[in-house]
């Protein structure tokens, strides 16, 4: 018998149909059991992944381009850095909305390219075109298209194409919420494994580590989330290094777009946070430290947020990350130490994924709290759950 549930993210079921946010809530829930059925769905089709992969890797001189427009290019930006260290070839994360608006900068005629697409519906006018720039600018290109709409038309383009690889997500994942929150981490979580399918079993093992542990963080975290959203801040910094970048700036646009700009967000690294965007902390500020889980770049994350704690007036510093000193859980307004909820998750560069959650929990809430409906935080339009009003120019050779 299936269990009825009463509450989401700590809120009654009834309240987030009232407050039009049970889509959202659901989306941000079932993230764990989307990566579960994402990456089975890998392990049963390792054999046509790792096909297609070698066919392309063994080419001499090439180029991987990881794209998406907003958050699906936000999901290449948290892929890069880790993509670039495992394969250690030169991996580029350039937004469809930068390769159509000038191709010419970007795509190199003699180079042969792969070029991953991340695409929650595969209709975003920019990101379908960005593959027709492509074909026409580049001699010998590949495509990994990661969507969650199997009628979208990148997934439709792709279909019979024998230099692409579609990779469906679960349909859970195409989101019915305005805001991307498991089609972003089971894009990103997959598309780490297509660059792991040599090793895809394993891969999968810290896959559901992962799974497990997020389970218990949105459980056990819920209430203190909410405590911090019950603060009065106008402003909200997220700060990041290596993997974690992808994942602050991600975590900046959710609080953006669920609370209808209303929240003023910014994201940035902890080394450059000095370089002058540290100029906007007043009084009603709070700043998110997403500590990284790399020995040495955490050093870093660590400096700047006892920098951070010694300056500290009214403004409130939040830290997330596993393996912090106890001076810092004891001197910041708010901490959650992945710690007591990782099971010993082997791929460092799946951890971040724990942190975008806290983010989209924090943006959740806020968007509740301040009245806002959170599976359409613009109802009168100008802002649209697939892009529109985007006139695109054919381009001449």
């Amino acid at each position: 018998m299936e269990k009825v549930v009463e509450k989401l993210l700590g809120i009654e079921v009834e309240k987030l149909e009232e407050c039009k946010g049970l889509n959202t809530a659901k989306e941000i829930v079932q993230q764990p059991d989307a990566w579960r059925e994402a990456v089975k769905n890998l392990v049963d089709n390792k054999d046509t992944i790792k096909s297609f992969m070698d066919k392309f890797m063994a080419k001499d001189n090439f180029r991987i381009i990881l794209t998406g427009a907003g958050t699906s290019a936000f999901a290449g930006e948290t892929c890069e850095p880790y993509l670039t260290n495992l394969i250690n070839k030169r991996v580029e994360a350039i937004a469809t909305t930068d390769l159509v608006a000038s191709p010419k900068s970007y795509f190199i005629k003699d180079i042969p390219t792969l070029l991953v697409s991340f695409a929650r519906s595969g209709n975003s006018p920019e990101s379908v075109f960005a593959v027709e720039l492509a074909n026409q600018l580049v001699d010998d290109l590949y495509q990994v298209v990661i969507t969650c709409n199997e009628e979208g038309k990148l997934a439709k383009n792709t279909r019979e194409d024998e230099k692409s690889l579609l990779l469906l997500m679960p349909s859970q994942t195409n989101d019915l919420g305005f805001a991307m929150t498991s089609s972003f981490t089971t894009m990103v979580m997959s598309a780490m494994a297509v660059f792991n399918i040599d090793n895809i079993e394993n891969y999968a093992k810290d896959v559901e580590l992962l799974a497990s542990s997020s389970d218990k963080f949105l459980e056990e975290n819920a209430e203190k989330v909410n405590n911090l959203v019950s603060e009065k801040f106008e402003r909200i910094v997220y700060l990041g290094s290596g993997t974690s970048k992808g994942i602050a700036r991600e975590s900046a646009l959710k609080v953006l777009e669920l609370t209808a700009g209303i929240v003023n967000a910014n994201y940035d690294t902890p080394l450059g946070f000095r370089h002058g965007p540290k100029s906007v902390i007043d009084d009603n500020t709070v700043t998110v430290i997403y500590v990284s889980n790399d020995e040495y770049t955490r050093e870093y994350d660590l400096d700047l947020t006892k920098e951070m704690l010694h300056h500290r007036k009214k403004d409130k510093v939040v830290v997330v990350g596993s393996n912090i000193d106890k001076e810092i859980l004891d001197k910041s307004n708010y901490n959650f130490d992945l710690d007591k909820i990782n099971y010993s998750v082997k791929n460092e560069a799946l951890l971040p994924l724990q942190q975008i959650m806290f983010g989209q929990l924090l943006s959740f809430l806020k968007s509740v709290t301040l009245g806002i409906t959170p599976d359409n935080p613009c109802p009168t339009g100008e802002v649209n759950r697939v892009v529109q009003g985007v006139i695109l120019h054919e381009l001449d050779k």
